[in-house]
């Protein structure tokens, strides 16, 4: 189990719980530590292209793809892999890196949470990742 405590921000309407992470990822020369908003509506992780070339992520980004997320507007985006460590496991992240410098670095669920049961808890003001023995279900 790995516990992370609630980060917090301020909106119009007031204070509230920004689910944000910090997590030790793999870069050419050793561990770094990034952020990473845990996001369940995100399929895949995402990072900006500029990080995958300063830290020397598996990346190729001749390969470019079209994302959707709210609203009509696309970005653009290149396939690749981290891998970052939770509560000591080292875990490999398919993930896409978006040719924006201005996108937030997102935890999605591929790879990630079909290994962690991922729970908000409120009492303790805090992000729980419990990591699964047998997953849940079997790609094929």
């Amino acid at each position: 189990m790995h516990i992370f405590p609630y980060q917090y921000k301020h909106i119009e309407y007031g204070k509230i719980i920004n689910p944000l992470i910090l997590l030790p990822v793999k870069s050419e020369w050793g561990w770094q530590n990034l952020w990473f908003i845990v996001d369940s509506g995100a399929d895949t992780t995402m990072l900006p292209l500029s990080l995958a070339k300063k830290f020397g992520f598996s990346c190729n980004p001749d390969k470019k793809i079209k994302l959707f997320g709210i609203g009509e507007q696309a970005v653009f985006a290149s396939p690749g892999e981290i891998i970052c460590q939770i509560n000591g496991d080292e875990i490999k992240t398919r993930s896409y890196f978006t040719h924006s410098d201005n996108s937030s670095l997102l935890l999605g669920r591929l790879d990630i949470f079909d290994k962690f049961s991922i729970m908000f808890d409120a009492e303790k003001q805090q992000i729980v990742f419990s990591k699964i023995n047998k997953p849940y279900f079997k790609w094929n």
